[in-house]
């Protein structure tokens, strides 16, 4: 008696485990990293400053380097999530010394946002360029 209640028991489990469904995976959202040199070249907030290299409103991403006008930042993390990705950045100049983190969105208008604690910038995309440093960006994205 004792070794077909053991079946029983163990038939029941597989029933069990079996009328449970994984949950649907999500379906991919387009992140701003389709590839590691996705988001290479050079980006203004301003699109009429796209051709000025004086310009304050300035940020070039170059593999795993963000260069703002008084900032030169490089990525220590980054995730890929449903619509964004979060990057921290390791930061060297003023004022934006330290770690920062960041969530970065690629629009299909060609315009990066990037949101940082409750301020989002959108950067337009002023030239696409290969990169020339490591690229640490989208491999774990």
């Amino acid at each position: 008696m004792k070794p077909l209640l053991a079946f029983a028991a163990l038939a029941t489990l597989g029933i069990a485990a079996c009328d449970q469904v994984a949950p649907a995976t999500p379906e991919p959202t387009p992140g701003p990293m389709a590839q590691s040199s996705a988001l290479n070249g050079t980006y203004n907030l301003l699109e009429s400053n796209c051709g000025d290299p004086t310009s304050d409103k300035s940020l070039v991403i170059d593999g795993n380097k963000f260069m703002f006008p008084a900032a030169t930042c490089t990525v220590a993390n980054s995730e890929q999530q449903v619509n964004r990705t979060r990057v921290t950045l390791a930061c060297e100049g003023s004022p934006a010394a330290g770690n920062r983190v960041v969530d970065l969105q690629s629009r299909p208008d060609g315009t990066l946002r990037m949101t940082e604690n409750s301020i989002t910038l959108t950067y337009h995309q002023c030239m696409k360029a290969s990169a020339s440093t490591d690229s640490l960006v989208g491999q774990t994205m």
